[in-house]
């Protein structure tokens, strides 16, 4: 496989287009064209994690952070960033980053975080779903309706939530007429009017894969002009968000679900509430959420787990009676990496997760 492969497959699992405005994910360097050796996953990009890829042979590393986060200008390798992107490209390690976009996509980080919790009922905090879909509208004769409408689903088209195959097909009569000398259609004779009976094929698509959607459909239709329509809509991915919200099965002391928490080896830095106090409906979110600690509340959230709280945000949850658990940034972080790695081996990759993260808060 290679990178770009790679890279795509990330797209499909965890669309780039679900990162927010200000984050930078996908490629962030390194050679597309490069056969994938194997796969690191680590939190940051560190010199000790470009070490450790390098020892287990794996010339891609998948980090949550990316290591170019806004726009630079120049790249000083007596500095930090420049020193590590120099390292990678001399190393020939490509640098992918699943950031935003991995915490909002469905069956993501906080989705994994849920899972782990055993929360039901689970659906989106903050409402972060993009108006990023297309319907594609193309017309087929009958005896090729089959082909180009299983083209567009090969190609990413028609999934809609835990659908797939998904279409709607209308019967027709499309008319057309080619010029005599410069036509050779599929159906009738240049210079006489053809009915011919068709299918208008409809199907929704994201707009991250239109290209390969039309180029499929454009590769199994026969006729030599394609009638069709792609057209943006306004509908938002449903399950998407930086957050989630859910209830565990039975209520439980909030003792008993912070042990939970540490249980699953994730450091617990701080916990606002009473030991005591009965809690079941649950509101997380990974790395930094102390900015929806609003929506937490505005949800009826019991408690709310996040890293990185800030004192004001703590003192509305203690006004309105929600417990919080705050967590250290890299334990909350790394739980979805040992999926991943699953999935790329179920892909013929060699992956692993990185042993040398940055724990850089210790228990004192």
């Amino acid at each position: 496989m290679k990178v770009s492969t790679l890279v795509d497959l990330l797209d499909r699992l965890y669309p780039f287009a679900l990162a927010e405005e200000w984050d930078n994910v996908g490629l962030i360097a390194g050679d597309s064209r490069a056969e994938v050796a194997g796969v690191l996953l680590a939190l940051d990009v560190t010199r000790d994690v470009l070490a450790e890829a390098g020892t287990a042979g794996c010339n891609v590393v998948i980090t949550h952070h990316p290591v170019i986060f806004r726009p630079i200008r120049r790249l000083n390798e007596s500095e930090l960033q420049g020193a590590l992107v120099g390292q990678a490209l001399r190393d020939r390690i490509a640098l992918i980053a699943l950031h935003t976009n991995l915490d909002s996509a469905v069956g993501g980080l906080n989705d994994t975080l849920c899972d782990l919790l055993g929360l039901q009922g689970v659906k989106p905090l903050v409402d972060s779903g993009r108006e990023r879909f297309y319907k594609l509208a193309v017309f087929v004769p009958e005896t090729h309706a089959d082909k180009v409408r299983q083209a567009l689903f090969d190609g990413g088209a028609g999934h809609v939530g835990n659908y797939d195959s998904c279409s709607f097909n209308t019967q027709g009569v499309g008319t057309f007429r080619g010029m005599v000398g410069k036509t050779s259609p599929f159906l009738g004779t240049p210079g006489e009017l053809e009915r011919a009976q068709e299918i208008k094929i409809e199907v929704i698509l994201r707009r991250e894969v239109a290209g390969r959607v039309v180029g499929a459909m454009l590769g199994a239709h026969p006729y030599e002009e394609v009638a069709y329509d792609l057209i943006p809509l306004h509908n938002k991915e449903s399950g998407t968000g930086l957050a989630r919200i859910g209830k565990l099965a039975q209520a439980e002391t909030l003792a008993a679900f912070t042990k939970r928490v540490q249980d699953l080896g994730i450091f617990v830095k701080a916990v606002l509430g009473a030991p005591e106090k009965r809690v079941q409906k649950v509101a997380l979110c990974s790395g930094a959420g102390s900015d929806f600690c609003t929506s937490a509340l505005s949800h009826g959230a019991d408690v709310y787990l996040t890293a990185e709280l800030k004192h004001h945000h703590a003192l509305a949850a203690h006004d309105k009676g929600m417990a919080l658990v705050e967590t250290d940034h890299y334990t909350l972080e790394q739980k979805h990496w040992p999926r991943l790695a699953e999935i790329l081996s179920g892909q013929g990759l060699k992956a692993k997760v990185s042993e040398r993260g940055p724990e850089l808060w210790r228990r004192p």
